[in-house]
């Protein structure tokens, strides 16, 4: 059996083609997220994630998976919790191995939580999913997220933005991991109820798919106990592999579609700049806002 070994862990079957129209092998794929390792794990450490698993490849079937299961590496970790009476038990990763011993389980994608299991009732980040419906263009997308941009500014509040590798963008704020998730999803609805009621022909932030037909759902409910978002340069389980990619306020203007990045796009960007993990600014909730 063919292998390839990366930063010490061997991934099998490292010619297995992940994404035709991506021109992505699952070789390939372990070596980009070695490369991306320093960015992705300042998200990535410590939190449970989700994993999108496509043993195939993007066309040959996935599944989720967060719960323990057979073979799983020596870096995959395993966090027992209780919510409710009831006992969990996810994943998570600490390091690169971690990382690597994921993508050797046929693991695609990854969706961490909005906390670290060492503070698990309190999330350190808010999150905006700004999903259009069909036929919604992407100009307007990119509106909603500087017009959240500005609202979250008039809160007192720093938020970055990120091509989710799919049809929307995320608009993230960093907290300081002082509040429980109540009062940070009730922040999160109050500015997404906001918009609706300026703009009520262009955004909706009910998860009804049938009144979605034209604008663009502003989904807060990422900011729930156990809710998950796309971490940071995944790479996504679509037709060409395009990466959820973290980026400046300044490259909105120019930005195409939130799928526009390859890996070979990305790899350039980490090659030109350091891959330094990002500074996070600690952030509170307004005070006003708090429960």
């Amino acid at each position: 059996m063919a292998l390839k070994v990366v930063n010490g862990i061997a991934i099998t079957h490292p010619d297995r083609v992940i994404s035709q129209s991506g021109q992505i092998t699952k070789g390939e794929l372990a070596e980009y997220y070695a490369a991306a390792a320093p960015l992705m794990l300042a998200e990535l450490n410590r939190r449970p994630i989700s994993l999108l698993r496509c043993p195939s490849g993007v066309d040959g079937g996935c599944f989720f998976q967060r719960n323990p299961g057979k073979g799983l590496g020596a870096h995959v970790r395993t966090f027992a919790f209780q919510n409710k009476g009831k006992n969990y038990e996810y994943l998570y990763i600490e390091d690169k191995n971690g990382l690597l011993e994921i993508v050797q389980m046929g693991a695609i994608e990854l969706h961490p939580w909005g906390a670290k299991i060492d503070a698990i009732d309190y999330p350190d980040r808010i999150i905006f999913d700004l999903d259009p419906a069909p036929g919604v263009p992407f100009e307007a997308v990119k509106l909603a997220a500087r017009e959240l941009r500005q609202r979250l500014k008039n809160e007192g509040l720093k938020a970055s933005l990120k091509c989710t590798g799919g049809k929307g963008l995320h608009v993230i704020v960093p907290l300081n991991g002082k509040d429980k998730w109540a009062a940070v999803k009730s922040f999160a609805a109050s500015i997404a109820k906001r918009m609706v009621v300026t703009t009520p022909e262009a955004y909706i932030a009910t998860m009804s798919k049938a009144k979605r037909t034209g604008k663009i759902f502003i989904d807060y409910f990422r900011n729930d106990y156990t809710a998950t978002a796309i971490a940071d340069y995944s790479v996504r389980a679509r037709p060409g592999a395009p990466i959820a990619l973290p980026l400046n306020w300044d490259e909105l203007a120019s930005l195409k579609s939130a799928d526009q990045f390859s890996v070979k796009d990305v790899l350039r960007r980490l090659e030109r700049k350091p891959s330094r993990p990002p500074s996070r600014v600690s952030q509170a909730l307004p005070e006003r806002k708090q429960a």
